[in-house]
């Protein structure tokens, strides 16, 4: 019994002695900047052998380790560990790791998941475009942007300003979710004119390719596009530029950003002329951008974030068929503002958002510019085109109110889950004075994520959401995705795949509308999506080349189209008719062959195809047609470069033949494919100065992104920056 105690005691002895000597490293994962890495796998290598540990919501980690010296290894490709040994002592102690972007970066996106995520975890075919890469773009607009990404084509009616639409991997420019700071601002219905965007106090620019309504709800049937506004940097920073060129082009703006105790912020403001070289087509924008955040204690924050602008514009109509109209014009006032509450602590995070967007438009035709007979060298129009003068114009007043409550859990140490609700109520004034429609609409939804690692090499997702729309009722959407890492290290080989399904709800006049000619159906259904893809991504050359490749499918379904009910009256309503199928291939290059070049690469093919036709009277719209503005082939090469003060890139876009009409009754169904050079170069002239030279279209290409609209021809800019830290 004695000796039976005393081992007894020794055993008890032994395992405090060994608990004692345990050390506990709990810290957070985090970029450069300070943007926190969940989902990320990390091995920890030392006395005992190799333990592994997840990151878990806002980055955080926390591993019970023997004491002694560690190796740290991460799974992310894209991201190297800047301080690969780490001490352990007895006892409990605190590090960050912090992961330093390899020659090519990869980049943090949110859209994806509704929180921070590496895109080699996720199955998701992403893009994201840095502050780095946009400033060093010097895009005149965010459409010129886009051209640069694959699975993403743009048309524009005109020059800077004009009316813009961006078709994502085959589908409708209104089947992508647009938000501002987490925020959506399309308007009901899915629309959003990106004419009026400009790249001004942008932190990055996220685009998910596939349905994504799983976490969105309405609107995400082709993906998402995420615009960020910038953030502060440490320190703080005075900026001011003044830019001046053809077409009339002035441009001024500024901004302030810092850090003082719990407190940051970014202002910015800037003013935008220029008259587009065609005649009625000037564009005038003045728009400010506002981000402030406070730490409320050791594990909360909040973040307020305010963008506004307010633009006017010419719209001559179709001036390469017939005479300007020189009396029309477009008037937009746009806001969109978000406030961000987030409280957090050990493996577990809160997040409360609220939302507010509105868009105010005016069309105004004060005079009839008379009749004319379109034409396209010897090619007329079958029919008289008339001016309708609406003196009064016609309103497209929008808003769209939202707040949510996420919550993000990692559990069993492997599994990141986020849930969520949401509640959104639309209104709009929209129709002209004498006969204003104002519906409103309420939608709620609540949806949820796992987000779990399979060993060390699978990364799963599984997600789905339950909406109630105002217009449809309850509907129901999956989501699944797959990222399997073939091979680790610098040079990895990443398997994705992902499906899923997506939703739209109609727009307020397809649901409510009351005039004779367009009369609105409430029992229309959701237009529906199901998309797929397969993709793979390799990094060669110890990390200095990421190439991928994507093969996707995806089908929308129900799409709502004018219908006439009465061929006497020409009475008409809103159907679910129309069905699409786009299909395709997207290739992406990243090059860093030296760490003051880059190299870029991108192409699309798309087989786009319409399958069920809601249009009986525009052969554009028939069966077995390819689909309007898409086309089959586009892509581009692009190249940036430095040495001691000065640094430069060249881009070159190409864009193959599509299917268009003029709408106009000249027969016109496809509009020229037509290749586009633009270049930049900077000079640092010290003390906090730069000069700026940027050249569009350097071979004065005269094409058209949309028919009868010219582009713009060959222009040039020149710029002076000023930028002081302190």
């Amino acid at each position: 019994m004695r000796h039976l105690l005393s081992s007894s005691v020794g055993i008890l002895l032994s395992f405090a002695a060994a608990a004692a000597e345990t050390g506990v490293v709990a810290g957070r994962v985090i970029t450069r900047d300070g943007t926190p890495l969940p989902q990320v796998v990390l091995t920890l290598r030392g006395p005992s052998g190799a333990h592994t540990v997840v990151s878990g919501p806002e980055g955080r980690f926390r591993a019970a380790l023997p004491p002694g010296s560690y190796e740290v290894e991460s799974d992310t490709p894209g991201l190297l560990v800047a301080s690969p040994r780490l001490d352990v002592a007895a006892g409990e102690q605190s590090a960050d790791l912090r992961l330093e972007p390899a020659p090519v970066r990869e980049r943090v996106v949110v859209a994806a998941t509704r929180g921070e995520a590496v895109p080699s975890t996720l199955g998701v075919a992403t893009s994201i475009l840095d502050r780095e890469r946009i400033e060093q773009r010097a895009a005149p607009a965010l459409l010129d942007l886009f051209r640069e990404l694959p699975g993403l084509d743009v048309a524009r009616t005109g020059g800077v300003g004009a009316q813009g639409s961006a078709f994502l991997r085959g589908g409708e420019s209104r089947f992508a979710r647009v938000l501002v700071d987490g925020v959506p601002v399309n308007q009901p219905g899915g629309l959003y004119d990106l004419g009026s965007a400009l790249p001004f106090e942008l932190e990055r620019v996220e685009v998910v390719r596939g349905a994504a309504s799983s976490l969105y709800g309405t609107d995400a049937l082709a993906g998402v596009v995420h615009l960020v506004t910038r953030r502060p940097a440490a320190g703080q920073e005075l900026r001011a530029a003044a830019e001046g060129g053809s077409l009339a082009w002035l441009r001024a703006e500024g901004g302030f950003s810092g850090r003082s105790g719990r407190f940051d912020w970014n202002l910015g403001a800037q003013h935008l002329a220029t008259d587009n070289e065609q005649p009625n087509s000037a564009f005038d924008e003045t728009e400010g951008a506002l981000s402030v955040g406070s730490s409320l204690g050791a594990d909360a924050a909040a973040r307020l974030v305010v963008r506004a602008f307010d633009s006017s514009l010419g719209t001559p109509g179709q001036t390469a068929y017939g005479r300007p109209d020189l009396d029309a014009s477009f008037e937009r006032r746009d806001v969109a503002s978000g406030l961000e509450v987030r409280a957090g602590r050990g493996s577990a995070s809160h997040l409360l958002r609220l939302g507010f967007a509105t868009t105010d438009q005016l069309s105004l035709n004060p005079e009839d510019s008379g009749a004319y007979v379109p034409s396209d060298g010897e090619r007329e129009g079958v029919f008289t085109v008339y001016d309708f003068a609406s003196p009064d114009g016609f309103r497209n007043d929008t808003t769209r109110l939202s707040a949510g409550y996420q919550l993000e859990a990692q559990l069993g140490g492997r599994h990141l889950v986020t849930a969520g609700a949401e509640l959104e109520r639309e209104t709009g004034t929209l129709g002209a004075p004498t006969d204003l429609l104002e519906p409103v609409r309420t939608n709620v939804g609540a949806y949820a994520q796992d987000r779990v690692v399979i060993g060390r090499r699978a990364y799963l997702t599984l997600g789905g959401r339950v909406e109630r729309n105002g217009s449809y009722g309850t509907r129901a959407v999956p989501r699944a995705a797959l990222a399997l890492r073939l091979r680790d290290g610098r040079d990895a080989t990443t398997l994705r795949t992902s499906a899923g399904a997506g939703i739209k709800e109609p727009d307020l006049f397809q649901s409510y509308g009351a005039s004779f000619f367009a009369q609105g159906n409430p029992d229309l259904e959701p237009e529906r999506s199901r998309t797929f893809d397969l993709g793979i991504e390799q990094r060669l050359l110890a990390g200095r080349l990421r190439a991928e490749a994507t093969a996707y499918h995806h089908e929308y379904r129900d799409q709502i189209a004018y219908q006439v009910v009465d061929f006497t009256t020409f009475e008409g309503t809103y159907v679910n008719l129309g069905r699409t199928r786009a299909r395709g291939l997207e290739l992406g290059l990243e090059a860093a062959p030296s760490p003051h070049v880059t190299l870029s690469a991108e192409y699309t093919w798309l087989d786009g195809e319409i399958l069920e036709s809601g249009n009986a009277f525009d052969p554009v719209y028939a069966e077995g047609r390819s689909l309007l503005r898409r086309p089959e082939h586009s892509g581009s090469l692009g190249a940036f470069g430095r040495a001691g003060r000065f640094s430069g890139g060249v881009n070159l876009f190409l864009v193959g033949r599509r299917a268009d009409s003029d709408f106009l009754g000249l027969g016109l169904t496809e509009n020229p494919g037509y290749a586009r050079l633009d270049a930049r170069v900077r000079v640092d002239l010290g003390r906090g100065f730069e000069a700026l030279l940027v050249g569009e279209n350097l071979a004065d290409r005269r094409y058209q992104e949309a028919l009868g609209y010219p582009a713009l021809g060959r222009s040039v800019r020149a710029a002076v920056r000023f930028s002081a830290r302190r």
